[in-house]
């Protein structure tokens, strides 16, 4: 290592490794980045490393480094949910026109999230903060109802539009995870609201967002059953949280013992909901239980193999 290196790097020991070592390096730049520690821009981090529990954190600049040892740091456990609630996902944007426009606004409007545009998909992989991502999930929603887009498969809009038989329509659009969860947790709720306004919906699933079409007889029954789902989905969003267990690299048995286990720890764990994709499982639920079902799982495999999985992990 170079002598100006040296001095930009610091030497971090008792890092806990209770998260993978990409998310826990994560937390070490967002923690030396906050200005209440005296951070500065954090070049590289270096992590896992051949010393348990160290982590080597190189800055821009050797005033950075130097400013930091000012202070003693401690991470903190209510830091945590800013790592590993760090999410990346493929977002469809095969509904809106001109993409290098809208991911230019976007990007002006959520610089925490990391956009990286697939023109091929009409998509973009998105990366960031849990509460970045969340905040850009209900600007694209809001963007995606105010297009008064129309689903290809129904022709249904956002706007009320007339049908056959008299009857007319609306629809919404929500995150897929949460209404999946409703569905089977509070199916009930659901039943009864849609009963009480006397309207019937129909689902169509575009990728991370579903369209709820919900239809009758009256406008302002429609109004009123679509802004009491909206309420509910918004309740639950503050709520859930989605952890993926990978499982693209096993076999057919492996897949089946994993889900089985999914199966098991659903037990400890009622208030879960997991689904199985076709690269990975999903797991739905409260923060904490989320993260404990994926912990649980992915020690039973651990278990099984009798040695450290590295097929199966949290992402």
């Amino acid at each position: 290592m170079d002598s100006s290196k040296a001095r930009r790097t610091l030497v971090v020991s008792g890092v806990p490794d209770a998260l993978p070592p990409s998310r826990m390096a994560d937390k070490l730049v967002i923690h030396f980045q906050r200005s209440k520690n005296l951070g500065g821009d954090v070049q590289h981090v270096q992590y896992p490393t051949n010393l348990k529990g160290v982590a080597f954190v190189t800055f821009d600049g050797i005033q950075d480094a130097e400013r930091v040892l000012k202070v003693d740091h401690v991470l903190e456990d209510k830091e945590f949910p800013d790592v590993f609630l760090f999410f990346r996902a493929e977002v469809d944007l095969s509904m809106f026109g001109d993409l290098n426009g809208l991911i230019q606004e976007l990007k002006d409007s959520h610089r925490s999230v990391r956009f990286s545009l697939l023109m091929s998909k009409r998509a973009a992989v998105v990366e960031g903060p849990f509460k970045a991502m969340k905040k850009l999930r209900e600007d694209l929603i809001t963007r995606m109802q105010s297009t008064g887009y129309r689903s290809r498969e129904s022709g249904a809009g956002r706007c009320v539009v007339s049908v056959v038989g008299g009857l007319q329509e609306d629809s919404t659009w929500v995150d897929t995870n949460v209404f999946k969860y409703i569905w089977k947790f509070q199916h009930r709720k659901l039943d009864r609201c849609f009963q009480k306004y006397a309207v019937e919906i129909e689902t169509q699933k575009q990728g991370d967002l579903t369209q709820i079409i919900l239809s009758g007889t009256e406008h302002s029954l429609i109004m009123s059953a679509r802004s009491e789902l909206e309420q509910l989905v918004a309740t639950w969003m503050s709520d859930l949280r989605t952890q993926k267990i990978d499982y693209g690299s096993l076999d057919r048995h492996q897949r089946e013992r994993l889900l089985g286990f999914c199966k098991d720890a659903s037990l400890q764990h009622p208030d879960v909901l997991f689904v199985s994709m076709e690269t990975c499982i999903e797991v739905v639920g409260p923060s904490a239980s989320s993260y404990n079902f994926c912990k649980e799982v992915e020690g039973m495999m651990c278990d099984t193999n009798k040695q450290p999985s590295k097929n199966a992990y949290l992402s």
